[in-house]
């Protein structure tokens, strides 16, 4: 594979390394990784996903143009190096399932660019590495971190986050709210967190988006937001059975734009103040019991609270449409 590009003269020129295919195990090894850093110093862009190494090499920092650096899905990917660090033209940083990786750098705060991280470790915390100082992180995802409990704690400088998902994490996971004051989006995705009187206290207060997935902490994690402003825009629950009943406080929401309730059986009702949501667009119902036949347009008992709302889909039947 080497011979075919990374030798020619052309290749110190190269902007960007990636595959349009899925690559098979031994294809990217360290030394295929070594060779793409020395030889293509211009590098913006490097996708090492699907590699076979169990460390990056530490001249990674030669790179110092380098914007996008992908090695997911490394089933042998141990460590990063402390020169990853020095990277500070870097803007998006994948280790989503990177399931053996262990260490992370210490001094992940002086990746001052960075917009996107998403990772898997297998650390119970995250706050020795120092995410929690990098001032211009806009996502952080954290999936299938089997041994997580911390994510940080105490000071916090993620002043520009505006999407956090969980993922796939068993915990339970304290949830770090501190300071999250441009949180716009919470993806919760089969995980359980540890709640406390604090962390409720701090939910984020100007969330748009809500997305909670097989949890049967649905209710209680729900209840953080009785307090919040009123800006969700979307709101969707799946595979939640102990989720029974609307919140008493979404309709307040009346920016509310899309709602979304999937597979929860023993949701029971839709309640009459959704009339109040006249800026809902959409509403899916799919595979909620006897929700659905309460939501049939003209006879169901709950279609007059719904029938305001253009788009309504059942057990994934449009049973309106209307264009805005």
């Amino acid at each position: 594979m080497e011979s075919h590009f990374l030798r020619k003269p052309t290749s110190k020129r190269l902007h960007a390394i990636t595959f349009q295919f899925n690559v098979d195990d031994g294809i990217i090894t360290r030394e295929f990784a070594r060779t793409c850093i020395s030889t293509c110093n211009h590098l913006r862009y490097l996708n090492l996903e699907n590699g076979n190494f169990e460390e990056l090499p530490s001249s990674i920092c030669n790179l110092k143009q380098l914007r996008l650096l992908f090695l997911g899905y490394n089933k042998r990917l141990k460590k990063l190096p402390d020169s990853i660090c020095e990277l500070q033209s870097l803007l998006y940083l994948y280790l989503n399932g990177c399931l053996e990786l262990g260490d992370l750098p210490k001094k992940m705060k002086r990746l001052i660019s960075l917009r996107e991280l998403s990772l898997t470790t297998k650390r119970m915390s995250l706050q020795e590495s120092g995410i929690q100082y990098l001032e211009n992180l806009e996502f952080l995802g954290i999936c299938n971190c089997q041994n997580l409990r911390v994510i940080f704690e105490g000071a916090c400088r993620l002043t520009c986050l505006r999407k956090l998902e969980i993922v796939d994490c068993v915990g339970p996971i304290s949830l770090p709210f501190v300071e999250l004051i441009a949180l716009e989006s919470l993806v919760l995705n089969n995980c359980k967190f540890k709640l406390t009187q604090d962390n409720k206290s701090k939910f984020p207060l100007n969330l748009r988006t809500l997305s909670i997935k097989n949890s049967e902490q649905v209710v209680e994690l729900l209840q953080c937001l009785n307090e919040s402003a009123y800006s969700l825009e979307f709101f969707a629950v799946y595979d939640c059975p102990s989720f029974t009943a609307i919140p008493v406080w979404l309709p307040n929401h009346i920016r509310l734009r899309v709602i979304r309730l999937i597979q929860c059986p023993n949701l029971s009702s839709i309640p009459q103040e959704f009339q109040s949501l006249i800026a809902l667009k959409e509403l899916r119902i799919e595979y909620c019991g006897e929700l659905s036949e309460r939501c049939r347009p003209t006879i169901g008992k709950d279609w007059p609270n719904i029938a305001h709302i253009p788009r309504i889909e059942l057990d994934l039947e449009w049973v309106q449409w209307m264009e805005d």
